[in-house]
C-alpha cells in the first residue's frame, strides 16, 4: 500500500508539477468545511442530531425558517423542549452561521 501511494503521488508530481490538483480534487469530493457546521455542531446536534436529522429534539432539515423566525425561536424557546438560548450563549452572528448550514443542507438532502 505504501509503495503504491508513493508512486501514484510520484506519478502525479511528475505529471503536474505539483500536488495541488490531487487536493484540489480530494477536497471537491469531500467537501469544504460549512460554515457554521461546528456551531451546530456544539449548540444543537445533541438534541437535533447530526446534520439537522432529529434526534431527541425534531427533524431541522428540510430547514424552512427565516433568520428571524429561528431567531424568535431561538431567543424564546419553543414548547417546553426547546430551551430559550440569551445571545451571551448564542450570538445572532454565530445563529446566522447555523441557519446559513442549516439551508445549505436542504440542497445536499434533496439531491
Amino acid at each position: 500500500m505504501k509503495l503504491f501511494l508513493t508512486a501514484t503521488l510520484a506519478a502525479a508530481v511528475t505529471v503536474t508539477g505539483s500536488l495541488f490538483p490531487l487536493v484540489a480534487a480530494h477536497l471537491q469530493a469531500v467537501g469544504p468545511e460549512m460554515p457554521g457546521r461546528a456551531v451546530y455542531d456544539n449548540t444543537c446536534s445533541r438534541c437535533h442530531g447530526p446534520e439537522g436529522t432529529g434526534g431527541k429534539a425534531p427533524w431541522l432539515v428540510p430547514f424552512g425558517w427565516s433568520y428571524s423566525q429561528a431567531l424568535d425561536i431561538v431567543r424564546h424557546g419553543s414548547g417546553s423542549r426547546m430551551p430559550a438560548f440569551p445571545e451571551s450563549e448564542l450570538s445572532d452572528d454565530a445563529l446566522k452561521q447555523i441557519v446559513d448550514y442549516l439551508k445549505s443542507l436542504n440542497q445536499t438532502h434533496m439531491k
